[in-house]
């Protein structure tokens, strides 16, 4: 079985059961290889060698809920219908903290050493896939492969166009080889809060994609 069926059906049951259950149909003719497409969800998943198959692990830095929200959804493939891609993906415990921040994990909810993903999932499936696919969309630089040196190489402050349609901006602070520190502007207001992870540049990179590991969930206009 394929690692997109395999994390995938788990994922869809869980959408199931909150009423928004769809198809994961694979994409007729995606420009990325299915080898290449494989291969970047399975690094995705498994960036601190977690064994694909256990997806809820409960690792707060690892990237689970933006993959199964990506299968789930479809954006995968819109992903692997593009020649090259980059993503800004928010690791678990940024969800976590969007889902608190909206009231979706109750009035006592408490932060630990582990993230509940199953529970932060459901709760962000809750918003609906309209929703969770126009934010995921918003942390997607479409047909380019920008690597954490182009980015700091490059413009200290530049707005770049998503796959959703919109802009963000990328403002780099320090271009430091040691410290770099690269801010992520989304539509929220708070132009502090969303940051490339420094250990997290280029977490994941295949021939045609790269990602970077971020705090928080960047926010589009909803």
């Amino acid at each position: 079985m394929g690692f997109i069926r395999r994390i995938g059906a788990g994922a869809v049951a869980t959408f199931a059961a909150a009423g928004l259950a769809i198809g994961l149909a694979a994409p007729a003719s995606a420009a990325l290889s299915s080898d290449e497409t494989n291969e970047f969800l399975g690094k995705l998943t498994a960036t601190y060698n977690d064994p694909v198959e256990t997806a809820n692990d409960n690792n707060p830095y690892d990237f689970d809920i933006v993959t199964k929200a990506a299968l789930v959804t479809g954006a995968t493939n819109t992903l692997a219908g593009l020649d090259k891609f980059t993503l800004f993906a928010p690791n678990d415990r940024a969800f976590e903290a969007l889902a608190n921040d909206l009231g979706l994990l109750g009035k006592n909810y408490r932060f630990s050493a582990k993230v509940d993903e199953k529970r932060v999932f459901e709760a962000i499936a809750g918003l609906g896939i309209p929703t969770v696919t126009e934010v995921l969309l918003y942390h997607v630089v479409p047909n380019a492969k920008v690597t954490g040196k182009d980015v700091l190489s490059g413009p200290f402050s530049q707005r770049i166009s998503m796959a959703n349609g919109e802009k963000l901006r990328v403002t780099v602070l320090s271009r430091s080889a040691r410290f770099p520190v690269i801010l992520l502007g989304d539509k929220d207001g708070k132009f502090f809060n969303d940051s490339v992870v420094r250990s997290k540049i280029n977490a994941v990179e295949t021939d045609n994609t790269v990602v970077h590991g971020i705090s928080g969930v960047l926010l589009p206009t909803l």
